[in-house]
């Protein structure tokens, strides 16, 4: 019977020499082989959790990729945690047994009792699912970015960003679950909408602009409403207001005011506040007034905004 994780990680750092830690993990390994040949369930999780180790010291273990596979076809949580684990270390979107968890990440994220299962399907799904998996998947992608739960839209949202740079022509099918995601009252959320917005401007910059250019004046509201002292102490960062929305808020600016005047009048009384009030002290103010300067400079001259960013 193979040793406890603990007892194995004791046993590599008791090591003096690399051939000693070699003829440890060799042991080891031999160990595991017997027992997922003799499809020990009991100790299952156990055994992949040190395969995950063995694999993190540079040793082979695509002899245990398949038991990564049956943890995540189980039913309980603990089980199929350590399994999409595994999955993500383990495994690339370049091996072909990844087609085979299609399926299950399919059943999982249809899961109405357990959010946290979809979080970590959507988790896994967006670190290495292939472009025939994208495919595949995508509509339920879609279709949990407008989830009730904000876990599980803000989950949804960072798989899509995953989704569209695999998939670049599905960017269509997911502007407008991204421009609902700009009207959502969690933070959090919000920011994984405008990073979802991002990619698909990195893919079609004319065809996001033209699609969002209407929502200028909420992205300007956001931000408006992130300049104003105490919103949101629990995001505060340095004295700046999450300043990584800020951040996103102002590249989308940028994209939206590029070729437009209309825009860029609308965005200019909101740029020159950030301009002002941001507080430069540490690095957060200077990240969000780096922006703000990037913005002004990419959008269309508007009088009086370009040498407040000079300056």
């Amino acid at each position: 019977m193979s040793i406890k994780l603990r007892d194995l990680i004791k046993a590599v750092r008791a090591c003096k020499t690399a051939a000693e830690e070699r003829e440890v993990i060799a042991k080891e390994s031999a160990a595991l082989r017997e027992a997922f040949r003799d499809q020990d369930q009991g100790y299952r999780h156990r055994n992949v959790a040190k395969l995950m180790y063995i694999h993190m010291l540079g040793y082979p273990t695509h002899f245990g990729q398949m038991e990564t596979l049956k943890l995540i076809a189980a039913t309980g949580f603990a089980e199929k945690r350590l399994g999409y684990l595994g999955l993500m270390l383990l495994l690339d979107e370049r091996h072909e047994v990844l087609m085979l968890v299609t399926n299950s990440l399919k059943q999982d994220m249809n899961n109405n009792k357990n959010p946290y299962i979809v979080g970590l399907s959507l988790a896994a799904l967006g670190n290495i699912c292939s472009a025939e998996m994208a495919r595949d998947l995508a509509p339920d992608v879609e279709k949990l970015m407008e989830n009730p739960n904000p876990y599980i839209r803000k989950k949804a949202a960072l798989c899509a960003v995953r989704i569209v740079r695999k998939v670049p022509d599905l960017v269509e099918q997911l502007l407008d679950p991204a421009g609902h995601l700009l009207m959502d009252r969690h933070q959090a959320v919000v920011l994984t909408g405008m990073r979802l917005i991002l990619s698909c401007a990195d893919v079609d910059a004319v065809a996001t602009a033209s699609k969002f250019r209407p929502h200028v004046t909420v992205v300007c509201k956001i931000l408006r409403q992130l300049l104003q002292p105490g919103v949101s102490p629990e995001h505060e960062i340095g004295g700046v207001t999450n300043p990584y929305l800020q951040v996103a808020a102002l590249r989308i600016l940028r994209i939206l005011g590029r070729g437009s005047n209309e825009a860029s009048e609308v965005m200019a009384d909101v740029l020159a506040q950030v301009a002002s009030n941001v507080e430069c002290v540490r690095n957060a103010g200077n990240a969000v007034l780096y922006e703000c300067v990037l913005t002004i400079l990419g959008i269309e001259p508007v009088a009086g905004l370009r040498v407040l960013a000079v300056d």
